[in-house]
């Protein structure tokens, strides 16, 4: 009788962790595929977020690399993962993600 009951704890566990990895690797493949789509939209004159918080806007790009334009005399050249959002403009002229 103990060993069934031992038995079930252990299969009701299995099955726990299971679903548990399913959702978790569901949910980062979406993340990946919102990341990618947003990498793929970007365009000269979007004003980009990266790493470190740093705001400035793509003047060019080839393959994986940004170049941003972070002050007025300031380019630096990025690997897509550098970029970490998007900042819009919406018509008030406030800035929104």
């Amino acid at each position: 009788m103990e060993q069934a009951a031992g038995n079930s704890f252990l299969f009701m566990l299995i099955a726990f962790l299971c679903l548990m990895w399913f959702f978790t690797s569901r949910g980062q493949k979406k993340r990946d595929q919102q990341r990618q789509t947003l990498i793929k939209s970007l365009q000269k004159g979007d004003r980009v977020i990266l790493i470190g918080g740093i705001i400035g806007t793509i003047v060019g790009f080839k393959d994986n690399l940004f170049e941003v334009k972070i002050s007025e005399n300031t380019k630096i050249t990025i690997l897509e993962n550098g970029i970490v959002d998007v900042i819009k403009d919406n018509a008030n002229g406030v800035n929104k993600k």
